[in-house]
């Protein structure tokens, strides 16, 4: 099991818009900026709940379903540029999968890092 969920905060409050890092060892939950940080992950997994996800398409209210789960976390000064990699999308209104500008469907991909750079997730 992964140490770590890490997805973007969407409810009203103090930490919305903003990356939580769930520590699911110590039942912790941290917030960052995401114009001030970024996130590397390492040993990640994208994950999703399809059915939730499907709901949200086809019109339901959103809920949280979906995440990257990892094993390790370092957040550090916002990172200037992700270089060459992929830009991997969640939108559960227009897709209810993890996806990106050449696969419809990325969930449960797997990676040694990924990266947030501002609200975007690089892998």
């Amino acid at each position: 099991m992964k140490r770590y969920k890490v997805r973007f905060h969407l409810a009203r409050g103090e930490n919305y818009m903003q990356w939580q890092v769930s520590d699911l060892q110590e039942d912790t939950k941290d917030y960052f900026d995401p114009d001030l940080k970024s996130i590397v992950m390492r040993d990640c997994t994208l994950g999703n709940y399809p059915s939730t996800a499907k709901k949200i398409f086809d019109g339901e209210n959103k809920t949280v379903c979906a995440w990257v789960a990892c094993d390790e976390i370092s957040v550090v000064d916002l990172l200037p540029t992700t270089g060459s990699l992929t830009h991997y999308k969640y939108n559960p209104r227009k897709n209810p999968h993890w996806f990106t500008e050449t696969t419809d469907n990325a969930d449960n991909r797997q990676f040694k890092m990924m990266v947030t750079n501002n609200r975007k997730v690089y892998g």
